[in-house]
């Protein structure tokens, strides 16, 4: 054994490590930088996806809460007459109308689509509105049991659309019937409510306003 070790070279040549390569190394420093360069930039692609999807939802949101329905159907008036206690609102809107009605539909979709008019609604009402040519149930403003056609009888609406303002108390302070005035008539008529101008005098419409 001692023999065969000590004729045994010292150091083989597969135990001895060469001398590096300096290209080798270059190279592999050219890797690790492409790899830390491309990392960043998925680092700032991420950050930027994050950001304009932040925004995207936030203006999704937006256009989705200012495409909203203005007036809300309803089953329950004495819970939108409470409501309207609770938020201090002015009271609250009832908008009559029923399916197939033109002038309903224009009303809606093209009146009050007007962001003033809106949001003077939104600010101090409770809109809301009821088929009014539609047997289904209803809870009105004093809590009894009816149905939406019954409740619009009751109130002695005939023509549709009608609109009626109701004050805190359940009780009709304004109506306008039909839907051929502009946005700017109706705002008119929304701030008379707010202001409760009908406790001083009725509402007195522009004299070219029906016309339009």
């Amino acid at each position: 054994m001692k023999t065969f070790l000590r004729n045994r070279p010292f150091l083989e040549e597969s135990t001895v490590p060469g001398a590096p390569d300096p290209r080798e190394q270059d190279e592999k420093e050219r890797y690790v930088a492409r790899q830390l360069w491309w990392a960043l930039i998925g680092l700032a692609l991420f950050a930027l996806a994050l950001l304009f999807g932040w925004g995207g939802a936030h203006a999704a949101g937006d256009r989705a809460a200012g495409d909203a329905a203005l007036f809300a159907p309803t089953a329950d008036l004495a819970a939108a007459l409470e409501r309207a206690r609770r938020v201090g609102r002015s009271g609250v809107a009832v908008l009559y109308e029923m399916d197939g009605c033109g002038e309903c539909a224009r009303l809606k979709s093209v009146t009050f689509r007007d962001e003033t008019l809106r949001r003077e609604f939104r600010a101090h009402f409770v809109p809301v509105s009821l088929r009014a040519d539609e047997p289904v149930a209803l809870r009105d403003f004093d809590g009894r049991r009816t149905t939406q056609a019954g409740f619009a009888n009751e109130q002695r609406v005939f023509a549709l659309p009608t609109l009626v303002f109701y004050d805190l108390d359940g009780i009709p302070v304004a109506r306008q019937p039909g839907g051929r005035w502009p946005a700017g008539e109706w705002l008119r008529l929304a701030r008379y409510v707010r202001d409760a101008g009908y406790e001083q005098a009725p509402f007195v419409p522009l004299a070219n306003t029906r016309h339009h």
